[in-house]
């Protein structure tokens, strides 16, 4: 039986080690290098030509982040699997619990670590306008927990296959699949609509990035998190059985 509390210790070994894996892996250095090479590209055009003196960047980031989370977390549990150290791991002193959340809290570190240059942009946003800070801090608030939103999801995605290419192919769909439906709520009608658009991601991210904190948002995103840890560690429990 898993219980809480996590041990802090533990968790923090893991998420040491889910960093160097990152830091040690080609694929760590391909997305912040495509994540970089994008988000700027349009960050200074919007600077440039469009003389936008504002955060929308960060949307476009987290529009990026819809595409490389797949590769971010596809070999979370999956590399386990493969590499056969997942029977290790599920017979250690760890619970599944502190594997689970140890793991994700690795790629919402590296996300951290992706994310820090964001605060040079931030900086010349501000040297070149006014920005005022509550809306600045809400759209951070938005593109971190949507960020976290969808780095439950790939985990998710990782614990149920060993097929890393396989896993990047289900988060990407399922991702994609939460970045559209509020389109098909748009053309239903009555109870389905609502709740296709309730689906949506970007229902509940659009308010962030005009400035408005809504706790019906937030707690949207902090619902999709625990879910897909939650049933990743259902997954992982079942495979151990």
């Amino acid at each position: 039986m898993n219980k809480f509390p996590l041990d802090p210790g533990k968790l923090s070994a893991i998420v040491r080690k889910e960093m160097g894996h990152y830091f040690a892996s080609p694929v760590g250095y391909v997305v912040l290098f495509v994540f970089f090479l994008v988000g700027g590209f349009f960050y200074s055009q919007g600077l440039i030509y469009g003389r936008a003196a504002n955060m929308g960047f960060l949307f476009t980031f987290l529009f990026i982040l819809l595409f490389v989370t797949p590769f971010m977390t596809m070999r979370l549990w999956s590399e386990e699997e493969k590499a056969g150290t997942a029977e290790l791991l599920k017979t250690s002193p760890l619970t599944l619990w502190e594997i689970v959340v140890g793991k994700y809290l690795g790629v919402c570190a590296f996300f951290a670590a992706m994310s820090a240059p964001t605060l040079f942009y931030l900086a010349v946003i501000m040297a070149t306008g006014n920005p005022d800070l509550p809306p600045v801090a809400a759209n951070y608030l938005g593109y971190f927990l949507a960020a976290m939103a969808f780095f439950a999801v790939g985990l998710l995605a990782s614990t149920l296959t060993e097929n890393q290419i396989v896993a990047a192919v289900i988060a990407f769909g399922a991702l994609l699949l939460l970045w559209v439906i509020g389109w098909a709520g748009e053309s239903a009608e009555g109870k389905v609509g609502e709740a296709l658009k309730y689906l949506s991601v970007l229902q509940h991210a659009e308010d962030f990035f005009k400035g408005i904190i809504d706790l019906s948002h937030v707690f949207y995103f902090l619902s999709v998190i625990f879910l897909g840890l939650f049933f990743s560690v259902k997954v992982l429990e079942g495979k151990r059985s």
